[in-house]
């Protein structure tokens, strides 16, 4: 799962990968975090989501409020490998360009010229 998530987050434009925090793989884009994952056992994956996705996914089995980054709209799935990873793909993608709409204007625009 470690190998799948990181490879997946860095193959988007303007990602960086960096380990921080207790063995947590952090994914960002323009220095602001999207996606980490624990690279120890037991695995968790965290991102960022939108307000009005952020209490249908706590409400879900193993889907917590992410500790200290909740207020922000993140969360953290407990057991990654519970999941499709095409759903988890797809989380993924959402936290990025949920940070990449978030950048500065011309940060944004590079990210995005280098999509293309």
């Amino acid at each position: 799962m470690l190998d799948l998530t990181f490879n997946y987050c860095l193959s988007f434009p303007g990602v960086t990968a960096e380990e921080k925090w207790n063995e947590e793989m952090c994914f960002s884009v323009g220095e602001k975090l999207f996606c980490s994952m624990r690279v120890d056992s037991p695995y968790k994956l965290s991102f960022k989501c939108t307000p009005d996705q952020f209490h249908s996914l706590i409400a879900r089995p193993d889907i917590v409020p992410m500790p200290y980054l909740a207020r922000y709209h993140w969360v953290q799935v407990k057991h990654p490998s519970n999941f499709d990873w095409s759903e988890l793909q797809a989380f993924i993608q959402q936290a990025y360009d949920l940070v990449v709409k978030m950048l500065p204007p011309e940060e944004r625009d590079a990210v995005l010229k280098a999509r293309v």
